[in-house]
């Protein structure tokens, strides 16, 4: 492994570090996530990690994104501080995070609404993907079985 690589390797660690720590914290109402912001912004390493960048075709983005799974819910059923989720989004983008992830059956729709509350300052700096598909009643959230993603007419 080339030394680059394992510093590259070493930055993503701390990075996924730090934010796996401030997302933990918030969920279990321990230290708030401003303190750890801060702690963040410090930290070269995490910094380094979240502002490389990658190509994915014609899309430029950061090297790191942020999946926003579980920042309406936890899979304990516990409900997330809605402003500590948008306060990691945005520490995130802070940090050169410019790629997030989200999908309707995380919800469906709530982590949509929330990331769009949370990049609304900075919208046309970020890139979103999202994955689709799902058998999802969209008036009730339930999962039902087999694949509904047909072309629009």
């Amino acid at each position: 492994m080339t030394p680059d690589r394992r510093e590259e390797q070493m930055n993503r660690r701390s990075f996924l570090l730090l934010t796996g720590g401030l997302t933990a914290t918030s969920l279990v109402g321990g230290v708030p996530p401003h303190v750890f912001a801060q702690t963040a912004a410090s930290s070269g390493p995490a910094t380094a990690a979240a502002t490389g960048r990658r190509r994915l075709g014609s899309l430029e983005v950061s090297s790191l994104g942020l999946g926003v799974q579980n920042m309406s819910r936890t899979y304990q059923t516990t409900i997330p501080s809605r402003p500590d989720m948008i306060n990691i989004i945005r520490t995130a983008f802070d940090r050169g995070v410019t790629f997030f992830d989200a999908a309707e059956a995380y919800g469906p729709h709530e982590v949509e609404r929330i990331l769009g509350e949370g990049i609304a300052p900075f919208r046309d700096k970020v890139a979103i993907t999202s994955k689709f598909g799902w058998n999802i009643d969209l008036e009730t959230g339930e999962r039902r079985p087999g694949l509904n993603a047909p072309p629009r007419k």
